[in-house]
């Protein structure tokens, strides 16, 4: 179940809502699928966020990653065993490069919430941000180490950090390091469709 899927027991009813709810909605799917940056961003244009949620995960799309934090920070406190605040302030710590924090989120969701897919990306993203290969005690196929890739280089290529963190996998695993740089590339290609206005 994705995000805002469950967030939608905390958006009202009313059109405004209904518009909000879709928007973030097909803005994660895009993500996750590795869209580019300028599809994603288009997609949450305008939208004025009701919730600390909903805050953090729009700085995050639009790269405010000080901003994302303040607000996954404040969703956290709130609400401490809360699976969407959780789950959001992993991604946040994810893009930033605070792997430790990330690890620490996504393995408390995983332990009082179960491997739901999108948290399982979010571990494996860790991993191989930090260049290790693809090994992990949960039961991982190529494509599940695929996802968790496309979900790490979009973070990077929406943070505006992907050189700077492609740069320091240079001493981690081969094929870690491989399925990194396929999934960059590939967002990296879209990007470039995107400012030629071919997308």
């Amino acid at each position: 179940m994705s995000l805002f899927s469950r967030l939608r027991n905390r958006i009202g009813r009313d059109p405004e809502s209904d518009l909000r709810r879709s928007s973030l909605e097909t803005a994660e799917r895009i993500l996750r699928a590795g869209g580019s940056v300028a599809e994603i961003q288009q997609v949450v244009r305008g939208l004025i966020e009701h919730n600390d949620v909903e805050s953090s995960w729009l700085a995050l799309i639009r790269g405010d990653l000080d901003s994302a934090l303040e607000a996954s920070y404040r969703a956290a406190d709130r609400r401490p065993y809360d699976v969407d605040s959780r789950l959001v302030h992993g991604l946040v710590r994810l893009a930033r490069n605070e792997l430790e924090h990330a690890e620490h989120e996504f393995d408390a969701v995983i332990e009082e919430f179960g491997a739901e897919r999108e948290v399982s990306d979010g571990r494996r993203a860790v991993m191989l941000a930090r260049g290790f290969a693809p090994l992990d005690e949960l039961p991982a196929s190529e494509s599940d180490w695929e996802s968790a890739a496309v979900l790490l280089t979009t973070l990077w290529r929406l943070s505006g950090t992907y050189e700077e963190r492609t740069n320091a996998l240079h001493s981690g695993h081969d094929t870690g390091v491989a399925i990194v740089k396929q999934a960059l590339d590939r967002g990296l290609a879209l990007d470039r469709e995107s400012d030629d206005g071919t997308v």
